[in-house]
């Protein structure tokens, strides 16, 4: 019986295998086979950001675990769980000075003459567990 459930492991491991297939769009240039797809999430860590009247909050994303080739910038895509508070979204604002290896996401929040002053969200934020939830694909040779 250990035999036959080895097999059968065996055989859904290799078909597994064999039917996950990367794709990148012709406009991101590389290397197929080097294609690769890295996630992750990032919870607390955020600080203030802006000046003037525009408020935001911002958090920096680092994966550079993700081994992606230096000089390359992989596609990210990023969205924000806050945990219902205000309902808000964010945006990737600035890549890393490497960006194989990370990005900037920000939160607008509004004018500094809001009721949501900007100390007060980033200790809702960290302490909420606000949460970026991200994916980016490049290549790692």
């Amino acid at each position: 019986m250990k035999f036959f459930n080895m097999i059968i492991f065996t055989v859904l491991l290799v078909g597994v295998s064999h039917a996950f297939q990367l794709k990148m769009s012709n406009t991101v240039p590389g290397n197929a086979p080097c294609a690769q797809i890295c996630a992750g999430a990032k919870k607390g860590g955020w600080f203030s950001k802006g000046s003037g009247n525009t408020v935001y909050i911002q958090n920096d994303v680092n994966f550079s675990e993700c081994g992606f080739k230096a000089g390359t910038r992989p596609v990210i895509t990023a969205t924000l769980n806050d945990e219902g508070y205000y309902a808000v979204g964010g945006n990737i604002d600035n890549y890393a000075s490497a960006p194989n290896t990370g990005f900037q996401f920000e939160v607008l929040l509004g004018l500094t003459n809001d009721h949501y002053g900007r100390s007060d969200t980033v200790a809702i934020a960290n302490d909420k567990g606000w949460t970026i939830n991200w994916t980016a694909v490049g290549y790692i040779c």
